[in-house]
Order: C-alpha cells, then structure tokens, then sequence
C-alpha cells in the first residue's frame, strides 16, 4: 500500500481519512510484534515468575542492538525516499546494496558479543542465578538471529522508504503467526515435542526473525516495486552512500541510545527489587504493549502528514494534522487507560497465579494509565516535529524525560522514598507527563514551521 497523500487532497476536509489511512497498517503491525509476545508470557507465566523474568529480562538483552538499527532504518529510509522523489532509481537500488551489507556486518559482530556474553548482561541487569540459569538459554538461541532480525528490519524500512508500507505489514503478520504457534508448541509440548519452557520461547522468537529476514531476502533479490538487491554485488561497499545513511541516521542512533541506556538502568532499578516485582512489571508490560498501539500509530501518521503539508507549502494545514492527530490519539489512550485502570487484577490474573504479581501487576497498570494522556500528546506531538525535520528537539526533550524523570525520579522514588515498584512506575509518569508539556509547548511557538530538511 502506498502511504504517500496525493498533494492535490491535502486540504481540512480529507485530514480525518488520511491520518486513518496512515495509521492502520502501523497499528496491525505493531498488534502483530504484541501477540507473541502476549502469548509467550501467558505459556510461560504458568512456569512461574522465574520463569516470566528470565523471558523478560533476556528479550530486553536481546533488543538492545536495535539501537544501532535505528540509525541505519532512518538514513537509510530518509534516502531511499528522497532518491524515489526524484526518480533516481539507480541511487535507490545503490542505497538499498549498502543498507543491507550494514545490516550484516553489524548483524554478525552483535550476533558474535551476546553468544559470548550472554551471562554477563543478565548479571548486568542484576538476575539471580536462577535466572541467570534460564535467560542464558534465551539469549544464546536469539544471538545468531540478530543478523537476521537487522535484515528483516533494514529491508522493511526500505521498502517503507519507497513507498510499500502494506508488504511490511503483511510479512511481519505472517511470520508472527508462525511464531505463535511454535510458542504453544514448544513452550507448553504438544505430542512427541517436550514443554520446553523458555528454551522454546527463545526458539520461537528466534524463528520469526529467521523466516521474516528469509522472506524479505526473496523478495528484495525478485524485486520489489522500484527496489532490486543486486546478490552479485551484495559485498561490495560503496563507501560514499554508507557515509550518507551514516550521516543521517546519527540523529536517530544518539536518541535511542540514550532511550536505550536510560531503559537499561530503569530496568535494573526494578530488578533489584526482586524477581516478584520484575515478573509484575513485564506482565504490566505485555497488557501496556496494545494500550500503547494508537500513540506509535498516530505519531507515525502525524509525521507523514506534517512532513507532506510543509512540502506542499501549507504549514497551517501542517499544524491542523497534528493537532487533530493528537486529539484522536488522546481520546483512544485515556479510553486504552481506563480499561487497564478498571480491569488491571482480571488482565494480569490472565498469565499468572501468584496473588502477589497479579496485586503488583495491577497496581502498575493503573500507574500507568496516569501516563497515557501524556503520552498521547508527546509521542503524537514529536512525530509531528519529526517530520518538520526538528529531530534535534525531539532527542533533547527525550534526553531529559528519560534520565531526568524516568531515572533519576523514579530511582528518587524508590530508594529515597522507598516507594518501591510504585515509585519506578511513577518515574515513567514523570517522564511522559514533563515531555509532554515541553514538546506542547515547543509545537505551540510554530518555530519548526520554518525549518529547512
């Protein structure tokens, strides 16, 4: 499907449809990352709390290089998508050999450190030994597939970059699936295939990026659309374009850097209130993943349509998509909110038997629907600045809500206060409601109006 919005109906009236158009495909996508997940932790959750932090905590270990695929989606997406402007299809095909050469070098040195350091960063993360014991497992399994994740993501972000937001959607969909049904398979055993318990988590896991990465390969070597990944020069560095997706994806690296720095120390704060406390978080967490769906849809939308407005010379209609944006976002999140404030004991008693969790797990997800108006206004907001080209602002705002807020509040909270796991949730509030005032207000002055990309 081709997202981009004819410039001859970019007027008040089609606003409410486009944003709608951009939105679903996010939104089924990102539902799509969630039910395995979702899945994953309710077979597990029947092993344990043990069990449920080890998944956990390994599947943040294992995320962690997507901090350095950021930078390489961003510039390589901002690039495919200015040479398919102007109807360079040698430089898209040119930028689309380098992206996915990046994609594996850098996918076969991660694969290489977490294989050997698996133990390490769940000590990191201050696991017990029991955890130790089963996260090793999970993380060994996923390690080699970080090339495949980094293919299947880069690939994905080029084609989002042409234009084909629909092929992204339908194979992290398919795969997915697949994935969740080798989870009740090997999780829990089924016929002659033992309960493999987290091993078997890891597996699935592993597997959809294996089947994902292969699926987008096939395409890409076929050719997709405008896009043609030329396997007879795949190992061939073209060192000016790399230095162009470097260039521009740095922005992007330093912010989930520090997002990512900040999240890992967040995460060890919690840990260290042990494993019943961690184990509440990350079923909190899985329940929050689909009530945060809407903010990651609409800020996707917000920034297409403010990127467009701008190009076509109209910066109030601009303005008007995002604020509009931001208004539909608002009334799902609060409404997403209420949900899990109202239902948190009966969503979390869904994985798990322990009354302590599902009495922790509960109290997290009405702590977090405190959040979700902020987060609302924020994530929408900063897509909208985002496609103004304001990205500066955007790292500076989430440098500060992060380590400020969501660090230094939260562990303020807990060990100051001895709030405990209420405290590190409330540090999150913090964060999302003090970003949400800042970027408002930066939205407010119309200075990104001005700014030149």
């Amino acid at each position: 499907m081709n997202t981009q919005v004819a410039l001859d109906k970019l007027d008040e009236s089609h606003l409410p449809r486009t944003i709608f158009q951009l939105l679903w495909p996010v939104v089924i996508q990102e539902a799509a990352f969630g039910i395995l997940a979702m899945v994953t932790t309710f077979l597990v959750g029947k092993f344990g709390a043990t069990a449920i932090t080890a998944v956990g905590l390994s599947e943040n270990i294992v995320h962690l290089p997507e901090v350095v695929f950021a930078g390489i989606s961003v510039g390589s997406t901002a690039i495919i998508a200015r040479h398919v402007g102007a109807g360079e299809i040698s430089q898209v095909n040119r930028t689309v050999q380098q992206a996915l050469l990046l994609s594996i070098i850098l996918g076969v040195i991660f694969a290489v450190i977490w294989w050997f350091l698996a133990d390490w960063w769940l000590l990191v993360f201050r696991a017990k030994p029991e955890v130790v014991a089963l996260g090793r497992d999970y993380i060994r399994i996923n390690a080699p597939c970080i090339i495949f994740f980094f293919i299947l993501y880069g690939g994905e972000s080029l084609m989002r970059g042409s234009g084909d937001t629909r092929t992204p959607m339908l194979v992290t969909v398919t795969v997915e699936i697949i994935g969740t049904i080798l989870a009740i398979v090997l999780i829990r055993g089924f016929w002659i295939v033992p309960a493999l318990g987290v091993l078997g988590a890891g597996i699935a896991r592993a597997s959809v990026s294996f089947l994902g990465a292969t699926i987008i390969m096939i395409l890409l070597v076929r050719g997709r659309g405008i896009l043609k990944w030329d396997l007879r020069n795949a190992f061939k560095f073209d060192f000016d374009t790399l230095k162009r997706i470097l260039r521009v994806g740095l922005p992007a690296f330093l912010e989930q850097a520090q997002m990512r720095g900040a999240m890992s120390i967040y995460q060890i704060v919690i840990s260290s209130l042990g494993t019943t406390v961690y184990a509440a978080h990350a079923l909190a967490m899985r329940v929050e993943e689909f009530a945060f769906l809407p903010s990651w849809g609409f800020s996707i939308a917000a920034t297409t349509m403010v990127g467009q407005c701008l190009g076509a010379k109209r910066p109030d209609l601009a303005e008007k998509s995002a604020k509009l944006a931001q208004r539909y976002c608002l009334i799902a999140m609060v409404s997403l909110g209420m949900i899990t404030f109202f239902l948190g004991e009966k969503l979390i008693d869904i994985f798990i038997d322990d009354p302590e969790v599902i009495r922790l797990g509960a109290l997290g997800l009405k702590i977090w629907a405190v959040a979700m108006p902020g987060m609302a206004i924020n994530q929408t907001l900063a897509g909208g600045l985002r496609g103004a080209g304001d990205t500066r602002w955007v790292l500076l705002l989430s440098t500060i809500g992060m380590w400020t807020m969501r660090v230094g509040g939260g562990a303020l909270l807990v060990y100051v206060f001895h709030l405990g796991a209420a405290g590190a949730w409330g540090g999150a509030v913090l964060d999302h409601t003090v970003r949400a005032v800042i970027i408002w207000w930066r939205f407010r002055t119309g200075k990104w109006k001005n700014i030149k990309v």
